[in-house]
């Protein structure tokens, strides 16, 4: 793996994402994988068998030793945008096997839970104003709750930013303001009605 995108992944192990998104952005269109070392390789060597999401990546490392070179080899001749979008595209897809930017599964495993609960604030704006995208769990969820607060937005500019019909993100939001009003009410002490 190039010590650049190890510089880029530390950085987002640190919950700063912005180096390895914008590093991707430099990949564009959908027609980026072409560039990549893998295309054209036979992508079994890629799937290491007893790698996965829940093993420790150091175990797997010294089980299958040098069976990684090739495949991670790969990866570091790998130019950095094309790596960068590998790793950023694995995350939004939430790949729990296989090797992506020469990391296992199984050293992804932290970053895709780290992935799931970023919030990037301009990608929830966006998404409020009609910008489809790939948002994480937690931004849908800001989506949701701004949109359910703020009755100024325009409900088929968020269906379209989130991806949805339009009624179904009033039953989206019929939700939330259900989970939120049973939540506060469970946080109002109950008054006793037998005063003393």
């Amino acid at each position: 793996m190039s010590t650049d995108i190890r510089g880029l992944i530390e950085a987002a192990h640190r919950g700063d994402w912005s180096p390895l998104i914008e590093e991707s952005k430099k990949a564009p269109g959908k027609h980026w994988a072409e560039e990549a070392k893998c295309s054209n390789q036979d992508i079994d060597i890629f799937f290491p068998p007893g790698d996965g999401p829940r093993e420790d990546h150091e175990i797997v490392k010294n089980k299958l030793g040098t069976a990684l070179n090739r495949p991670r080899n790969l990866c570091a001749s790998c130019p950095l945008a094309v790596a960068s979008r590998c790793l950023v595209e694995s995350l939004g897809d939430d790949d729990e096997f296989g090797i992506r930017a020469g990391l296992l599964a199984s050293e992804r495993y932290t970053l895709r839970a780290a992935w799931q609960q970023r919030l990037n604030t301009e990608s929830v704006q966006r998404a409020l104003h009609g910008c489809t995208a790939i948002l994480t769990e937690a931004e849908r969820k800001a989506v949701i709750a701004q949109f359910d607060a703020d009755p100024s937005l325009e409900p088929s500019a968020v269906a379209r930013g989130l991806g949805v019909t339009h009624e179904y993100l009033l039953k989206l939001a019929r939700r939330h303001r259900k989970k939120y009003e049973s939540s506060s009410a469970a946080a109002i002490p109950a008054h006793s009605s037998d005063a003393a």
